[in-house]
């Protein structure tokens, strides 16, 4: 916070997070506290140990947790990966590993199959995903005849910590995270991207098959009566 005296109930209005009964952040309750033993940032070097994750409790039952905007899943700062998938795009894996390098005092600090993990990563969760709530409010869309190095490198300049702490308040995740749909709000990669003039995607020629109540026999399936067993294996 801007100031140097702090209260809960500030913290978690300034990342977005409020009770869903009170309509305010004055009932939550500090609930728990656990760590992040390493976090690097790739673009500085920097190296952040044991990062303080709050859980707190509203009246409403709910147990969000209050964590940096920077952090998510992984093991680096969220812009940082954005940044290094650029670089990637750009300048290709290897280059991008040895720019990496720098951020570990010249030892490798993720592998070349990392960073293509990231490269999709990134294409599938940020661009396919979460860009679908991020765009309209950075006022940016996405355009596939523009290269992908040049408009991540655009939004990498727009996403700052209140966007991002926006985000982890509606959907509960990080924007390079999974979306799970915890709080109600799943961004589904169908309808997470429009590009104009492109038509949507036509429904799958075969219709879903039909749901049948749990334990409901299949007609298909059904048993008829034993069949008599011949007479030499009967019993004697």
């Amino acid at each position: 916070m801007a100031s140097g005296a702090w209260t809960l109930a500030g913290l978690l209005a300034e990342a977005g997070l409020t009770c869903a009964v009170c309509g305010s952040a004055d009932c939550a309750r500090f609930h728990g506290r656990r760590y992040r033993k390493r976090v690097r940032d790739l673009s500085t070097g920097e190296v952040f140990q044991d990062l303080p994750i709050l859980r707190v409790r509203f009246c409403s039952g709910a147990t969000p947790s209050l964590m940096p905007a920077e952090l998510w899943r992984g093991r680096s700062t969220l812009t940082s990966v954005v940044e290094t998938v650029v670089h990637v795009q750009r300048d290709g894996v290897e280059a991008a590993h040895d720019w990496t390098s720098f951020a570990g005092r010249g030892e490798a600090v993720v592998s070349c199959r990392t960073l293509r993990r990231w490269c999709a990563l990134v294409q599938a969760r940020l661009v396919g995903a979460a860009l679908a709530w991020l765009g309209p409010r950075l006022g940016f869309q996405w355009s596939d005849s523009v290269p992908s190095a040049e408009q991540l490198e655009a939004l990498l300049e727009r996403l700052t910590e209140a966007v991002l702490l926006a985000f982890r308040a509606l959907t509960g995740q990080a924007v390079l995270d999974r979306q799970s749909g915890t709080r109600g709000t799943r961004l589904a990669a169908s309808s997470a991207r429009r590009v104009a003039g492109r038509p949507d995607p036509d429904p799958p020629h075969d219709p879903p098959p039909a749901r049948r109540p749990r334990g409901a026999w299949w007609p298909r399936n059904r048993r008829g009566p034993p069949r008599p067993q011949p007479k030499e294996d009967r019993p004697a």
